[in-house]
């Protein structure tokens, strides 16, 4: 199970978020302005949180995270091999409909996220 099913968000700290996010962008090799994609929010928003201690992140900022982390999560678990767990999203993929699950969780939207994140709790990658 992934730290996204077992803590509610309340009990994440914003700072702890923002530093797991921030380790996932490196290992996808995100730039800082793809997490505002990830988060669904401005690049500027974004920015800010990570220039302002203590942060501010509302629910779904939290939320969009742990799916985040879980996705991380659930690729190292499938795979084992880290390298290839961090390239699996950069990977067009059939259950996509050809498309990088990337594309898919850059995008904005809530429910990409989440479509990605069940489908490799599912075990399917």
């Amino acid at each position: 199970m992934s730290v996204a099913q077992h803590t509610s968000t309340a009990t994440i700290s914003p700072k702890a978020a923002l530093v797991a996010l921030e380790r996932v962008a490196e290992r996808w090799k995100l730039r800082r302005q793809d997490l505002s994609g990830l988060l669904g929010r401005k690049p500027r928003t974004v920015r800010s949180w990570y220039e302002r201690t203590p942060a501010h992140l509302d629910g779904d900022v939290i939320e969009r995270i742990g799916h985040v982390v879980g996705i991380f999560d659930a690729l190292h678990t499938i795979f084992g091999d880290a390298t290839y767990a961090d390239r699996w999203v950069h990977e067009p993929n059939a259950a996509f409909s050809g498309r990088a699950p990337i594309e898919l969780i850059l995008s904005g939207s809530f429910t990409p996220l989440v479509e990605v994140h069940r489908y490799l709790q599912q075990g399917l990658a």
